[in-house]
């Protein structure tokens, strides 16, 4: 059975493989985190820790939901696009 899309497009019903959940393939990719030791040290820091309650103090009184804030990492990420 066929079924043709919007642009006319052939779908095909025949069911292409799947790897299983959990199952490792060589060309599957893991996400992995990357933490720079300059990161470690401000973590193990009291810097790092009032930075830390600075962050989420501003997280519960809203600060990052502002137009200001909000337009300041919209255009960091166009601008950032543009770079690409």
């Amino acid at each position: 059975m066929q079924i043709k899309g919007i642009n006319n497009s052939v779908f095909s019903q025949t069911p292409s493989k799947v790897d299983k959940p959990g199952s490792t393939s060589s060309s599957s990719k893991k996400d992995r985190i990357e933490i720079s030791s300059q990161a470690r040290d401000i973590s193990k820091s009291d810097l790092g820790s009032q930075r830390l309650e600075e962050i989420k103090q501003k997280l519960k009184n809203k600060f990052y939901d502002t137009e200001e804030v909000l337009s300041k990492v919209a255009d960091a990420i166009l601008k950032e696009l543009d770079n690409e």
